[in-house]
């Protein structure tokens, strides 16, 4: 164990340890170094976010090919009902990066280390607990959301399946987000490719091979995210082994540490479970219409995805360099982080949007064969180019609040945004049911970014200049 009275002593990064050796040697104001950081965690982030989405579009393509909307149904069923559960605890991932990124910044090795250990241990236990419960949790999910007595069947028992991997998912938050705020982008980007992978052939093969069915895609997804935990740890063991047990003390739990970590990941829970009931609902009343509804907003969301997790990493970005410069107290690098990384978000979202518009519905047809869902697809795709161009800003925000550690205010922009979402749908239902709930999207991705600045101006920046 090491003596309690070294926590404040500063350290300077390790090869083995830490990836980035010059952390402490901030940019010049003219310096293009703030380019080549951000792209050196944007990159490898866009590389393996690419395989989120399609692993997504894999499995709505491998239910597509059995020609019945209720299997497309019952994917997205099953998957509103892991949002509930684990964007809720998502929190676990930028609360832990904009943490771990300021004690990186401030040279604080010590509270890197015991970060590490708070986020992935209570990560561990918030996993059984749902393992634990997700009985009664699984009925509680069904009896919220409807959809077709087949398509509740079905995504019953994908739910049955997959939960049995919830504390290695929810040890993941934990982990990459310790890796982006130590600068390191290189290992979450593994970590996401190897589970994607994974996940994908392991469901090609049960599924068309074997003919499990929904049982098939579940599988693969539970055998995926087991093993991307086994190599996070591996990762860790491999790269930070001095470091682990050198820190490995009582101070892991230390009250005020303690205290600021739950506080903040406290903030992002609430604004987590806003964005959950904002996708829930989108889910709920696309359910309620039809099931070839269902489907074709389920399908549309995957493009959606897509275009999200591009733009998610400049975001990631973001958190990670937002949080160094705030520990290494240089608010004006932190400045020009923000709006370098603000006209990436948004160029990006922009192309995404052209091309939905221009190709939309030929990406459809990658996802079914049913020519019926791939017209009804058309007439929305104008919604959801204008949700690409409004979410692609709120996504880079998000970040930027995550690096700061600016939970409360995070917080208090979901609240309002998601009063919007309801707002506008309800405004517009009646003229506009089927695309009303596209209106609502818009309204909800829009007043996220505008009341993200707002508080922005009004409360971060002025604390940042006091």
């Amino acid at each position: 164990m090491r003596n309690l009275s070294q926590d404040s002593l500063r350290f300077k990064p390790e090869i083995h340890s830490i990836p980035k050796l010059q952390f402490l040697s901030l940019p010049s104001s003219h310096s293009p170094s703030i380019n080549k950081e951000i792209f050196s965690i944007a990159l490898p982030n866009i590389i393996a976010n690419i395989s989120i989405p399609l692993l997504g579009i894999v499995d709505t393509a491998l239910m597509g090919r059995m020609n019945d909307p209720a299997y497309i149904g019952a994917i997205a069923v099953g998957g509103i009902i892991f949002n509930l559960l684990y964007w809720g605890l998502g929190f676990l991932r930028p609360g832990t990066t904009g943490l771990t990124a300021q004690a990186y910044g401030s040279g604080n090795e010590a509270e890197c280390f015991r970060l590490l250990f708070r986020s992935t241990s209570i990560g561990f236990g918030l996993g059984l607990l749902i393992l634990i419960l997700h009985r009664p949790l699984g009925q509680l999910c069904f009896g919220i959301l409807n959809g077709s007595a087949q398509v509740e069947s079905l995504a019953a028992e994908y739910f049955s399946i997959r939960v049995l991997a919830a504390p290695a998912v929810i040890c993941v938050f934990a982990l990459r987000g310790w890796f982006f705020g130590m600068q390191d982008a290189i290992s979450p980007m593994l970590l996401t490719i190897i589970s994607n992978m994974l996940n994908v052939i392991i469901s090609w093969y049960l599924v068309i091979i074997k003919g499990l069915g929904v049982a098939g895609v579940a599988y693969g997804t539970f055998a995926a995210q087991w093993i991307t935990f086994l190599v996070a740890l591996g990762i860790i063991a491999i790269r930070h082994r001095s470091k682990v047990m050198h820190y490995f003390d009582k101070a892991i739990f230390k009250a005020k540490e303690l205290g600021r970590f739950l506080s903040v990941n406290r903030d992002m829970f609430i604004r987590n479970m806003g964005m959950i009931l904002v996708f829930t609902f989108f889910t709920d009343y696309s359910s309620r219409v039809s099931d070839s509804y269902l489907a074709v907003n389920q399908m549309m969301l995957q493009l959606f995805y897509f275009m999200s997790y591009a733009v998610d990493g400049f975001a990631y970005a973001s958190e990670s360099l937002v949080g160094k410069y705030i520990g290494a107290k240089s608010i004006s690098t932190v400045k020009r982080v923000i709006k370098k990384c603000l006209i990436y978000g948004l160029g990006f979202g922009m192309l995404f949007a052209i091309c939905f518009i221009f190709f939309g519905t030929h990406l459809i047809r990658l996802m079914t064969t049913n020519t019926e869902l791939v017209q009804k697809s058309g007439s929305l795709m104008v919604w959801l180019a204008l949700v690409s161009v409004a979410g692609a800003l709120a996504f880079i925000w998000d970040g930027v609040y995550s690096g700061a550690t600016a939970a409360k205010e995070l917080r208090d922009s979901m609240i309002i945004a998601t009063g919007i979402f309801f707002v506008f749908f309800y405004a517009s239902k009646a003229s506009f049911p089927e695309q009303a709930i596209w209106i609502a999207m818009v309204g909800f991705m829009a007043g996220r970014s505008l009341f993200q600045i707002v508080l922005y101006r009004s409360r971060i920046l002025p604390s940042w200049e006091a």
